[in-house]
Order: structure tokens, then sequence, then C-alpha cells
């Protein structure tokens, strides 16, 4: 393997307090249990709130064994910080995504300042004092940091990692506050505190965002759960939450979050760049365990909060919130660059989907409605024609699809109806022809994929004409479609019915002057929900996928038109498919967002240097290697430990950070098996063979091919 540096985790420096336990994506407990099941408890003999806390609320056990043992020890300023050096489970994470660390000093006194500063920057650090707190004296319990009565029938525990402070209040009566307000105090890198919509950010004098607090998340014993709103007000921080419609008691989560990864896990998302070079991310379904082929996965919260990479600092920030919450949506970036959002699920089983279409304005952060398409509908085949309208063609919803299409002008800011598609269909891939036309391949008949198509047609704008070409030799379905220099369409993978009984490792060739497809050659790896971008050398980076229902490996491969071969390089670090997939054309750069892989959806990112790509093999691919019928009994280990992001609980919706709980074998590792995996920069491996003990070397390693970049 080449030494040189062709991708790194979007995940450098904006690491601070992350209160992620109740907020935690994929946790459906119907969808996957949590990896150590529960055990019963009888009612604690002692007063201790963490044994209350375990008692009332079982999965807090998982989320406390992480830190069994950790020690408090008091600091240069009387404040307690925790010894990372006394937590000894195998889960706990060193250090996050890019190697940094927070050190969090908590009061004797609840009613003192408690900080929490970067390990690498002691400058960024945010304080907080809660007002209308009792002065409860700080114990350990078990390695949890807890103030008994912090409140009036409120007690709040703190459970600490390298790379987590998570907190909880358990609220025990309704004599206990629902409003908690706190005194906030910067420390010299942070100038600000910003309202983004839902959430609240620290930024620093360039508007880098350093700490995110999104809404508070409450949840009562029979799984109920309400959420809440944060609000800045002046030096002021307000946490407020409605319990009204829980049973007492509940437990409480504000919801503090680093922004090194994105506020949520995102699947079948959308990215945009947008004029200032930064990278939009719209809807999409968090929280999420996923089916491992074309079936929708199991999705907790479809989301409407939007935010932007900026891949300098590689942070994220918050950049408004839609109108509606949706995911399985077309979004087209618009001349002007603004960004037109359209349909979409609204609801996780994608019951639902909305007419709505709005435009997203960079200027103001914010989208406006303008108009609805015909019908509501998700999995729309998109694009931007010559002209600037953007093509919006089928679509599902329900359990069939559509042959309806519409076209949105920018200027009139109106949408008219087009020509119908001679086959109705949804989730098909589209691509810009040379000529202006557009092609349409493949895709479904109903948005769970009951039947997989093999048609492609051929749209004209200047005619509002289609033309059927001929049909591809194999039906597919999660596929990918890219233009070469020459006009042709590389079209591949994907599976040829709903339940992938088959994953493809095929291609075909589309020829626009002929209206047929020819046999293209097999590519390295089968893989449905893989994302293709043209280089600008004109090679197409394939990225990832998945080659099986537990089997979503890190492998990358670049189609050579001029020899027709395919060559693998350098794997990823992170396993993902149904991802979004971007060329940052400015930097020569393109963007893996988010994703989804059988048991979880993915906050991490991944940048691909697409001037600096070479083959780690010499070898291409033979055109004979065939289609093989995937293994669909593959068992995926569980582990034990904390809350992690591909672990279900039935008490928390989505989060915005991943858990300490997280496995994270160092950099470079593979898997076999993407539920062994943690959706992070640091990659999958055999842990068997590579100690856990060796991230802090491999992350400092990774670090220094980041300066040489």
């Amino acid at each position: 393997m080449t030494s040189s540096p062709r991708f790194v985790s979007c995940a450098l420096g904006a690491w601070l307090l992350t209160s992620t336990a109740l907020a935690q994506p994929s946790r459906s407990a119907a969808a996957t249990p949590p990896p150590t099941a529960p055990v019963a408890l009888s009612a604690p003999a002692s007063d201790r709130v963490v044994d209350q806390a375990r008692f009332l609320f079982p999965q807090t056990q998982g989320w406390f064994r992480l830190v069994a043992g950790a020690v408090f020890t008091a600091g240069y300023d009387g404040r307690l910080v925790p010894d990372y050096d006394s937590l000894t489970h195998p889960r706990v994470r060193r250090a996050d995504n890019a190697g940094y660390t927070i050190v969090p000093r908590y009061p004797l006194r609840f009613d003192g300042w408690m900080r929490i500063a970067s390990g690498q920057h002691p400058d960024a650090w945010v304080e907080l004092r809660p007002v209308d707190a009792r002065g409860s004296v700080a114990s350990q319990q078990d390695g949890v940091l807890v103030y008994p009565d912090a409140f009036v029938d409120t007690d709040v525990l703190y459970k600490s990692t390298p790379t987590h402070a998570d907190e909880y209040l358990l609220v025990r009566s309704r004599a206990a506050p629902t409003e908690w307000t706190y005194r906030v105090r910067r420390g010299p890198r942070i100038t600000a505190i910003r309202q983004t919509g839902t959430a609240i950010e620290a930024v620093d004098s360039q508007g880098r965002a350093w700490l995110r607090a999104g809404r508070p998340v409450a949840v009562d014993r029979s799984g109920h759960r309400v959420t809440g709103e944060v609000v800045v007000r002046d030096n002021t921080l307000v946490v407020r939450i409605d319990l009204s419609t829980l049973e007492m008691p509940a437990l409480v989560d504000p919801d503090w979050t680093s922004t090194a990864d994105m506020s949520y896990g995102r699947f079948y998302a959308a990215a945009n760049v947008l004029p200032s070079g930064r990278v939009l991310a719209t809807g999409g379904c968090s929280a999420s365990v996923c089916s491992g082929d074309l079936t929708l996965p199991a999705c907790r919260t479809v989301l409407r909060e939007a935010e932007t990479l900026e891949l300098g600092s590689r942070t994220w920030s918050r950049a408004g919130d839609d109108t509606v919450g949706r995911f399985f949506h077309a979004a087209e970036s618009l001349e002007s660059g603004a960004v037109l959002v359209a349909g979409g699920c609204t609801d996780p089983a994608c019951a639902s989907t909305t007419p709505s279409v709005t435009v997203y304005d960079p200027a103001s952060s914010s989208f406006g409605a303008v108009g609805s398409l015909a019908e509501g509908r998700a999995g729309i085949a998109s694009i931007r024609l010559r002209d600037g309208r953007v093509l919006l063609a089928g679509g599902c919803s329900g359990a069939t699809c559509s042959a309806r299409v519409e076209l949105y002008d920018p200027r009139t800011r109106t949408l008219t109806p087009g020509a119908p598609m001679a086959t109705a269909r949804g989730r098909a891939e589209v691509v810009l022809l040379r000529d202006g036309r557009a092609l349409v391949t493949g895709g479904c008949t109903s948005i769970q994929c009951a039947g997989v198509l093999a048609s492609a047609e051929v749209y004209d704008p200047t005619a509002d004409r289609w033309t059927s070409a001929t049909p591809m030799s194999t039906p597919r379905g999660g596929h990918f479609a890219a233009l070469l220099d020459d006009g042709r369409v590389l079209v591949g993978g994907g599976c040829p019915d709903g339940t992938c009984t088959s994953f493809l490792r095929s291609t075909e060739i589309y020829d626009p002057a002929m209206a047929r497809f020819a046999p293209g050659p097999s590519m390295m790896q089968m893989r449905v929900g893989a994302e293709a971008v043209r280089m600008p050398d004109g090679r197409v980076l394939i990225n990832q996928g998945c080659s099986g229902r537990t089997d979503c490996d890190l492998s990358n491969e670049v189609f050579n038109p001029r020899t027709s071969t395919f060559a693998r390089i350098e794997d990823a670090v992170t396993s993902r498919a149904f991802h979004s997939f971007v060329l940052h054309e400015r930097s020569h750069m393109a963007v893996a967002i988010g994703g989804c892989q059988p048991r979880t959806c993915s906050w991490w990112n991944e940048t691909y240097d697409l001037s600096n790509i070479h083959p780690v093999e010499d070898a291409g691919v033979d055109a004979g290697a065939s289609d093989v019928p995937s293994d669909a009994s593959s068992d995926v280990p569980r582990s034990d430990g904390g809350p992690r992001p591909d672990v279900t609980d039935a008490a928390t919706p989505d989060a915005p950070a991943p858990l300490d709980g997280a496995t994270i074998p160092p950099p470079g590792a593979r898997s076999n098996a993407c539920g062994c995996v943690v959706v992070g920069s640091a990659g999958g491996g055999h842990l068997g063979k590579i100690a856990l003990a060796a991230l802090g070397l491999a992350l400092t390693a990774r670090r220094r091919r980041r300066g040489a970049r």
C-alpha cells in the first residue's frame, strides 16, 4: 500500500462535552437487542443513586459498566478530574476520531462551576453553573460521579471517559423542575454561543463550532420519550422539557455533543457542495438498524436538521432546519448556489411521503417553501439540466411507484409537469448525458423494492419526450451510475431483487449513440449501496457498499475506461453503504458522508484526495468474474459494554455522537462483518489479532499523514 495520503477522516479537532447516552442512534429494541441483555435487578437495598438508576432504568447497566472502577481525583483547583488510567473496560475509547480528548473538571458541590476543556487546546473550554441548584456534595459510586438531590427531587449523575462526559438527570417526581438555567463562562478561544435551529453552538472568532448542545431527551420506565428545547440567552443557557406525558420517574439527557462529527448519524440523506465550499447535509434517517438489502432499514428518527461540513477545520456546524423531516428525498444544487430539496419519506417506515419542496439559502442558512409536488413521493430520480431546471422523475408513495415527472424552474420558482416515463419507478439512478439528455436506469417498483427493474429510458428536455433504451442485462436496485469522459455511462453493482438473494459485481456500459448497454468488466467486489464519482483524470472511483447482509467491507476501487479494468485502491476506515458521496471540485476531493451498515448508521466522514489515488494492486479484474449469491448466514458477534452506535435499547431515540462503548479497532485493520466494526474513522478489524492499545499510536500516525497532505 502506498503511503501517500489519499483520504482522511473529516473529524479534525472540535471535541468537547458529549452527553449522548440517552439520545443514541440505533436503539430500537425491537430491531436489535443490546450486546449484553440487562440482568433482572431486585430493588436495591441501599439508597445509592447509581443503584436506583440501574434498577429503574436497566439500560444504564451497560452504560455504567464502561466506567466501573473509575476514579476521580482532586485537580489543582480543587475540582474533581477523572483519572482515565483507572478505566479498564476494553471498549473505552482513549481518544476521539481525530485523536483528541476532553478533560472535565467537576465541582465538589453541585452549585459550583463545571468545566469541560479540550485536552489539546486548554483555552477551548466552557463552564456551566446551575441556577437554583442545591449544594449537593459529589460522591463516587461504581465509577459514576453522583450529586444526590442536586435539584428538587432530582439526582444528577456523570459518566466520564476520554471522549465523553455524559450527564443524566434522574427526575423522581412531579415536584422536580422541568426547566434548568445555567450560567455560562467561556474560555479565551470561545468568543460566542449562538443559537442554530434547535441546537446551540460555542464558536471561536472564525465561526468554528467547538461545542454543540441539542434538544434534551427524556424517557420513562415504559420507554415513552419526549424531547425538549435548549436556548441560549446572553450568558445563560436554558434547558426545558415537558414531562407531563411521562410517568415518574424519568431520565433526562440535555445532550451536549462534539462538532467533529455530524449531529446525527444519517442514511438515505443528501449532500451538496455550497458556494462557500462547505458541504451541506440534509435530511436522512438516524438511529437505524439497517436491513442489509434493499428493504428499508429500521429507522428511529427522521431528520429535518441540516448541517454543514467545513473541510479546512473538519468540523460541522448546524445550518438551520428544513420545514419537514424527510429521508430518501431529492436534493439538487441550483446555479445560484442554493439547494432544492423535494419529497421524501416523513415517517420511519416510509408509510407517509411529503410533496414538500423547499430551497435552502446558504446566505441566510434557512429553508423556504417554493411549492409542492403533485403527489408526495420518495426515491425520486433528480438531476439539474443544462438550462438550470431540475428534473424530478418517478418516486414511490406507499406500495407503488410513479411514472410522474415534474420540472422545477429556479427562475420562476415554479414546478411544472413533464412527460411521464414509460415505466413507473423509484430509487433509480440518473445521469446527465453529454448532449443534455438524462439517462434513468433500473430502480424499484415500490419503496421497499418489491420488484427491481432492468429497464432504462432517456429524457430529452428540449422535446419533453422519453425514449426507451435496450434493457440492462439484469435488474438493478441500489446500484451506481457514472458518466465517462467519452460520453458513455458506467452502471454497476446493486441487487436484482429487493431481498438481495445475490449481490452484483457486474457492470454495464451504456452507449448513447446506440441506445443500448454492453457488458463491462466485473468489479473486484460485489457491491450494493455503493457510490461513484468521475475523477479529474477520467477514472471512476467506486466507493464502498455492502457485499452481503452482514458484510460491508472497507474496500474501494477505480475503473479505468482506457484499459477497461478495475483496480483496488487504499481501503476506507469506515464501513458504509447507502451514503452520500460528493465531488468537491475546489479541493479536488470526494467526500463520503454518513451511511448505513447492517446494524448501525454513521456520523463519520472521510475525504478522498482525487489527485493522489493510486492502485494498491496492479492487476484488474477479468470480465468473466461472476456475481455470486450472498452469504446471508453470517453471525454478527455482540460485544459487552455500554451503549454503542449499533446497539439498541428501548430508552432512547437519535443521538449526536459516537458513544464510549463503540468498538474502535486501529486504523487500517479489516473486518468481514460490518456488525463487528464501529462506524468510525478508526476503521474496523480483527480485534483478536490487533490490540486496542495500539489505537493511540495509530491515531498519532494518521495525524502525521494529515500533516503531510
